[in-house]
């Protein structure tokens, strides 16, 4: 979504004043979610405002301050401040900020990040209470300003977001493809890149799960409800759903009930760093029902086998191959 400069940083200073509408939060969302840059320059925007409005502090670095209040004119009028804005947005906004009484050129965020291994699960609790719950070959990262003015996580894999409630600061999941808002509530979102589509599956309360790069409307998810949202059309949404199923990976539990074969493998191979082959494309669309938990993976792919009347060969080293059975 491209937006002109001219009409940015109105729109932007609309939001950082709590003035903008509910179709100008909703683009200014989207926008945010487009880069990780843009959450840097709408925080560096936070600051200017707060440099601006504020007297320099009866401190050491005094002089320091004035330096950099004058270097960002903050002391002329308010349509030059407003021009030198647009520059710092087309910029990437370079903030100078007072540091040690000196001046320190700020380009990009700092950003924190919990990744796992295959094989490997993590609990994480964020600064503002939430609890994150990491799935095996999965990353969540978030900029260092997190839970002071949003709460923005960037995820690629699979998690569980147990959200402390915040009323002013809704929580979101970006993916690659989508939004998931925090509504006050539990929810799991799983992205995986070699996944087709976003799912979202509500544990408690309610989330809004929308599509990262357009203007469609959210659709509102409730408890049990499963969202779905792939790279093209609208979002689905199945009603009543086994919560324990989708929540059963949190305790080391593999539930699969009438998953894809190729699904399946793409599971596995996460939560055992092991590669899993057939020896017929045809076979990946065989539908498992079966549940394993804490199984080594040679019993779990026997009783794959058996189940789906298939036979498995161990290749060198932690390869697998189903084929037909015969």
């Amino acid at each position: 979504m491209h937006i002109e400069d001219e009409r940015l940083y109105p729109l932007l200073e609309r939001y950082v004043a709590g003035e903008a509408s509910a179709e100008d939060a909703l683009v200014v969302r989207e926008w945010l979610a487009e880069d990780a840059a843009h959450g840097q320059i709408l925080a560096d925007l936070r600051l200017i405002k707060h440099v601006a409005h504020d007297t320099p502090p009866p401190t050491s670095v005094d002089a320091a301050w004035m330096r950099a209040v004058k270097t960002l004119g903050l002391g002329r009028k308010p349509r030059v401040l407003r021009r030198l804005l647009m520059v710092a947005l087309a910029t990437a906004a370079v903030l100078i900020a007072v540091i040690g009484g000196g001046l320190v050129l700020r380009r990009a965020p700092r950003w924190k990040e919990y990744a796992t291994a295959p094989a490997q699960r993590m609990v994480i609790r964020l600064q503002d209470g939430t609890q994150v719950t990491i799935a095996p070959k999965s990353r969540v990262r978030y900029t260092a300003d997190f839970g002071r003015a949003h709460r923005d996580l960037y995820l690629d894999g699979e998690a569980y977001f147990q959200v402390a409630p915040d009323s002013q600061r809704p929580l979101r999941v970006h993916t690659s493809g989508s939004i998931t808002e925090d509504l006050g509530t539990a929810f799991v979102v799983s992205a995986y890149a070699d996944q087709r589509m976003t799912e979202v599956v509500v544990t408690e309360g309610r989330v809004s799960l929308s599509r990262a790069e357009t203007t469609s409307p959210a659709v509102v998810l409730g408890l049990r409800d499963l969202g779905r949202l792939d790279a093209s059309g609208p979002a689905t949404v199945r009603r009543d759903v086994d919560v324990d199923r989708y929540l059963a990976w949190t305790k080391g539990v593999l539930a699969f009930d009438g998953t894809p074969l190729n699904e399946v493998m793409a599971t596995l191979e996460r939560w055992y760093n092991v590669e899993i082959r057939l020896s017929d494309s045809a076979l990946a669309a065989r539908r498992l029902t079966a549940t394993f938990q804490n199984e080594p993976i040679d019993l779990v792919m026997k009783r794959i086998a058996l189940t789906l009347g298939m036979r498995v060969e161990r290749g060198e080293g932690s390869v697998f191959l189903l084929r037909n059975g015969s």
